[in-house]
């Protein structure tokens, strides 16, 4: 059995002599087995085989070298397709015996010409030892050839020997007359004399029938005929030697031209030249007789071979330069060498001087094996310096797509690049970035690199500048047959005769196109030229065909002809007989016939003349729309799809028939994309991108738009669509949409809020943000707050901290707020807070442009230095600086600058404690007209009429006079009348009482004597007092009876009482306390009633009604630790309404606060 992972088997069989073996396989049916007799080397052809004969394939070892042999050979079974269990049938047999015929000597002519009668002595013998191997009657057939070797080219003589039966062992030595045929050509001939030529004799042997002549015979002259007497050879007076030992030496550094003549008899005409180091040899041989062919060889004297001319058209070229012995001093053979003809020769010698130069020859060529029109691809080369000095001047490389093997103006050239020259012996790689043309015939192609293609660089060689890649290169899909006919653009198939033909009009450079298969061979056109035209037409061979050109005039006649076997075609009418002329010619494309080569199908291209390029009729049918593989969708609702995250790059095509594509993908993940859009040069398409909700990329100019970098898109997930429109054109774009890793994360600090005009030692408060702008943040990174002086140096950490984050656009990574108490040594100044997070790069960002964010400057004011001149610390400075403030209570702290600076001011009104009319009140502290109303008439029971002493309601408001009342008539009102009731018409002074004019204690109403002196007693009338005892009037000398005096000076009337007075004064002073404290108490409460009217609130103040407990003796109790301005503040208290109780205890409060600690 066998298949494809068993494709062969082999048997080996082993004979004894005198047997043969004959051999049957049965092949299963649909596959197809070949079989064959082979020895070790496993050669299928060396003695018998079976392809195609399935089901059924047979070999045998009779008619072979192996027949009636004692051997070991084998059976090879090899499954060409298919698969299968197969049956071998084998047979051993007695060997038949059989003769042997071999030719053992030929005798030839030396000379003769065509059609001449000439004699051929052979001798022919049965090699067979069995007596009943007779030959039977056999024929001899004899052939000419110009070598030694069998092919169609050799001529086979119609004279054939008939020879009778050969006994085994036997031996027959015949004489035959050969005609020559009238139109052989003039040539020296080898004999090939071959018994039983056609086979009809059964052989043990059918190898060794044939035998060569060892000589040749001269059909037409020799060099004898042709010079007429002895040959002179490279002036030498005779025949060249025909090997080295007997070469003519021509010299040392020779420069000369020689002649000489060979013939078939001649065989070799040998010369030597002595070379100078520094120098190299290089000849040129050219026959009279164009006909012949001689070839020309250079030797070392060492016996290698440098070079050789052996091609079949002259002149014949050889020489050392760029060999292994140029430059090499020596001696050199040069070669002359017969291989067919008669003729005179030419030898020209050069010596000529090696001038050193780089030789570049491409070592390699590697590449992808197949792409699509349109596609960008790398073709890498290995360029190597085999010259003799080192690469100075760069060296272009272009690389080339061919349909045949060799490169041709006319092939496609998809890339170029230039690299340094380069060292002797030494290579570089060099990377060629190519584009596949987008109008390409698909198909395989051999794909070229060629160094210096122009020749700008003198090198040793310019002849090896090219290497190809192994294996071809494929693009697209090969057509396998014309699915559609445009020949020539003319939207049909050109017909395949002269009328139907194509006409392309007057000659112009131009390409054409079309298609030939195995239903369509022939393509015609027709193409004028005027009067001094000529016409060079060059036709490249379909990638997977092959087409040959003929070029017919207008009568018919084959003006030239290509067949191009492996190769384009080119014909011209340059050389001929239509050089010039003008005329209707018509170009023939025929697909291949030869069975040399498949005609195959496809598209071929024809070349009138020199084209620039290929101008064809444009389509898209078949394009693959920028690599996709396709055509791309029409609109946004039938996109391609690309997928997520895409790369793409490649060439999209619009059409009449295709007017516009779409392409739509997707981005996630954070990622970004680059579009490139660039239509061909004058193209009129239009191409819009939109995003997944329809709206048109704002950023997107026309031709490209890359999403890094674009606010709106940037990192973003979603949809995209890429919309391009032909705009009524037609032709190409190149379009690219590559994804692009995320962008770089962006941390950032903002919103900075931290310290105020402050003192050292206090908490300063802050606060910032920390957001990521941009790509991923992923990782873990530091940040810290300092506080910077104003030179930016940083005077203390303030705060720091490191942390994990995983954040992405516009997200909050922290939100910090707190706060720190400032070192109380802190210098006074300007200062702010420097934030900076991630300044190691811990995390990724492109840049750290906004890592670190400088706060709004601020000042500090050093503590210790702040209070140095003010030692309670309420702002006040204890000693002049200046400004003429100084603290008025410098050890106590306090808020009051109205009257004074820096005492105690309960109220906050500015006035200090001491001297404010109403400490507790913050809307009053003066009343200057001392009417128990604040002169801020806007305040608190305030005066309507400063400066006025009032009465509450009085005219005009509060703090006004009272309105005018006088009820005893007296000219002073009540409210200032202290004798409110005064008689009528007496004389009052200023407080309304009646006037005493002269000063005794009685009123001038009352009066009897007004005008007492001063000083003296007056009775109850005013009148003087006589006292008859010196003191006074009356009986006893005092006065006047009852309420005079008694003679001691003292009043009549109840003495006793009087007496009791006197010795009780403590008890009157008592009496008087008394009096006064009830009239303080009815004040009092007459105040009390008065603030009731207003606002009670502090009266009833907790804390007031606490310090109201001290038992109190009342105002006039004595305490040396009470000063003047804490009765002043207490008497303005009870002014207020307070009772004596709650002034003390408030002022007790301000000027003996030890007594509640």
């Amino acid at each position: 059995c066998v298949d494809a992972n068993d494709p062969e088997d082999m048997y080996s069989i082993t004979t004894t002599s005198g047997k043969d073996v004959d051999v049957e396989l049965v092949v299963p049916a649909g596959a197809d087995f070949d079989l064959y007799i082979v020895d070790s080397s496993k050669s299928p052809y060396s003695y018998d085989w079976s392809e195609y004969n399935d089901p059924l394939e047979k070999v045998s070892t009779a008619s072979t070298n192996l027949s009636g042999q004692a051997t070991t050979f084998y059976i090879w079974i090899n499954a060409y397709s298919g698969d299968g269990t197969y049956t071998l049938r084998v047979w051993t047999n007695n060997t038949v015996p059989k003769p042997d015929m071999t030719i053992t000597m030929v005798d030839n002519p030396l000379k003769a010409q065509a059609g001449d009668t000439v004699t051929v002595n052979y001798t022919v013998e049965n090699l067979a030892n069995n007596s009943s191997a007779t030959t039977g009657a056999f024929d001899v057939f004899f052939i000419l050839s110009t070598d030694t070797t069998y092919d169609f080219a050799d001529e086979l003589l119609d004279d054939v020997s008939k020879e009778a039966d050969l006994a085994a062992g036997a031996t027959r030595n015949t004489s035959m007359s050969i005609t020559l045929p009238a139109n052989l050509t003039n040539d020296s001939y080898y004999w090939l004399v071959w018994a039983d030529g056609y086979g009809n004799i059964t052989e043990s042997n059918t190898s060794n029938n044939n035998m060569w002549s060892s000589g040749v015979t001269i059909v037409g002259n020799d060099c004898t005929d042709l010079l007429g007497g002895t040959q002179n050879d490279g002036g030498l007076g005779a025949d060249a030697g025909n090997d080295p030992a007997n070469a003519s030496n021509m010299g040392n550094n020779v420069t000369s031209s020689y002649t000489g003549c060979m013939d078939g008899a001649d065989g070799d005409d040998i010369f030597a030249f002595d070379v100078p180091a520094g120098y190299f040899l290089e000849i040129e041989l050219d026959a009279e007789d164009q006909t012949s062919d001689l070839d020309i060889f250079i030797h070392y004297s060492n016996g290698s071979e440098v070079d050789r001319g052996y091609t079949s058209s002259y002149p014949e070229t050889a020489t050392a330069k760029l060999t292994d012995y140029e430059g090499v001093g020596g001696t050199y053979y040069v070669n002359v060498s017969h291989y067919s003809g008669v003729s005179n020769y030419t030898l020209d010698v050069w010596t000529n001087q090696s001038i050193p130069a780089p030789d570049y020859v491409i070592d390699s060529v590697t590449s992808a094996g197949s792409g699509q029109p349109g596609d960008m691809f790398d073709v890498t080369a290995v360029l190597e310096n085999q010259g003799t000095v080192d690469g100075v001047s760069s060296v272009e490389l272009v690389a080339i797509l061919s349909v045949n093997t060799g490169v041709e103006w006319y092939d496609h050239e998809v890339g170029s690049t230039t690299t340094s020259g380069i060292p002797i012996d030494t290579n570089t790689s060099v990377t060629i970035s190519s584009t596949i043309p987008a109008d390409i015939v698909e198909g395989d192609y051999y794909l070229y690199v060629v160094a210096d293609q122009d020749d700008l660089i003198l090198e040793r060689d310019e002849t090896n500048n090219q290497g190809s890649r192994t294996g071809q290169f494929s693009i697209g899909n090969a057509e396998t047959s014309c699915v559609t006919q445009n020949d020539a653009g003319m939207g049909g198939d050109a017909a395949n005769n002269t009328a139907g033909a194509y006409d392309l009009g007057n000659y112009a450079d131009a390409e054409y196109r079309g298609c030939i298969d195995s239903g369509d061979t022939s393509d015609y056109y027709t193409i004028t030229l005027s009067a001094g035209q000529n016409l060079n037409v060059t036709l490249v061979d379909p990638p997977a065909g092959a087409v040959n050109l003929v070029m017919v005039d207008s009568s018919g006649n084959v003006v030239d002809s290509d067949s191009s076997w492996f190769s384009d075609a080119e014909v011209s009418t340059f050389g001929t007989s239509s050089e010039g002329l003008a005329g209707t010619y018509t170009l023939m494309v025929n697909r291949s016939t030869s069975w040399l080569e498949s005609g195959g199908a496809g598209t071929y291209r024809l070349l009138i003349g020199s084209p620039a390029g290929y101008v064809a009729p444009f389509t898209c049918t078949g394009h693959s729309d920028a690599g996709t593989g396709t055509d791309a969708g029409t609109d946004m609702s039938n996109a391609i799809v690309l997928g997520t995250n895409p790369a793409l790059m490649g060439q999209g095509c619009l059409d009449g028939q295709d007017t516009s594509d779409a392409y739509q993908f997707d981005l996630e993940d954070y990622n970004n994309i680059n579009v490139m859009f660039s239509p061909d040069v004058g193209s009129p398409f239009t191409a819009s991108l939109y995003d997944e909700e329809s709206n048109m990329v704002a950023g997107w100019n026309g031709t490209e738009w890359m999403s890094m970098g674009d606010s709106e898109y940037e990192g973003q997930n979603g949809m995209f669509t890429l919309v391009i429109d032909s705009a009524g054109g037609e032709g190409f774009y190149n379009l690219s949409i590559n994804s692009m890793a995320p962008a770089p994360a962006d941390l950032a600090v903002s919103n900075l809020s931290c310290g105020a005009e402050m003192i050292s030692n206090e908490e300063l408060f802050y606060s910032f943000e920390i957001h990521n702008l941009r790509g991923p943040a992923v990782g873990d990174f530091n940040w810290s707050i300092h506080l910077t002086d104003e030179n930016g140096i940083i005077v203390e950490e303030i705060d720091s901290s490191a942390m994990s984050t995983y954040s992405t656009y516009g997200q909050l990574v922290l939100e910090r707020a707190s706060s720190t108490f400032i070192d109380a040594t802190t210098a006074s100044g300007t200062y702010s807070c420097h934030v900076m997070i991630n300044m190691d790069r811990a995390i990724d960002e492109m840049e750290l442009i906004n890592n670190e964010l400088m706060g709004e400057n601020f000042t500090i004011q050093n503590e210790e230095e702040l209070w140095a001149n003010d030692a309670d610390r309420d702002g006040y400075n204890t000693t002049d600086t200046g400004d003429g403030i100084v603290d008025d209570c410098p050890d106590k702290y306090g808020e009051s600058w109205g009257d004074r600076y820096g005492c105690a001011d309960l109220d906050g009104d500015g006035w200090s404690n001491l001297n404010d009319f109403s400490p507790l009140d913050e809307s009053q502290w003066v009343d200057e007209d001392e009417d128990g109303f604040g002169d801020n008439s806007s305040g608190y029971l305030g005066d309507q009429c400063p400066g006025v002493y009032g009465v509450e309601n009085g005219e005009g408001g509060d703090g006004c006079p009272p309105p005018f009342v006088d009820t005893d008539e007296d000219g002073v009102q009540d409210s200032d009348d202290d004798c409110d009731s005064t008689p009528a018409g007496v004389t009052v002074d200023e407080n309304g009482c009646e006037v005493d004019t002269d000063g005794d204690g009685v009123v001038d109403s009352m009066d009897d004597c007004p005008a007492t002196g001063v000083g003296v007693t007056v009775d109850s009338m005013g009148c003087e007092v006589v006292d008859n005892n010196g003191g006074g009037s009356g009986d006893n000398g005092g006065g006047t009876g009852d309420g005079g005096s008694d003679n001691n000076g003292n009043s009549a009337d109840d003495g006793e009482s009087t007496d009791d007075s006197a010795e009780g004064g403590t008890d009157a002073v008592m009496i008087g306390g008394i009096g006064f404290g009830v009239v303080v108490i009815i004040l009092l409460t007459f105040l009390i009633i008065r603030k009731g009217r207003g606002n009670n609130d502090l009266a009833e103040d907790a804390f007031a009604n606490a310090a109201f407990n001290q038992p109190m003796a009342g105002m006039a109790a004595a305490d040396p630790s009470i000063t003047p301005e804490q009765l002043q503040y207490e008497q303005q208290l009870l002014a207020h309404g307070y009772t004596a109780e709650q002034a003390r205890a408030y002022a007790d409060q301000h000027f003996r606060p030890w007594l509640n600690q």
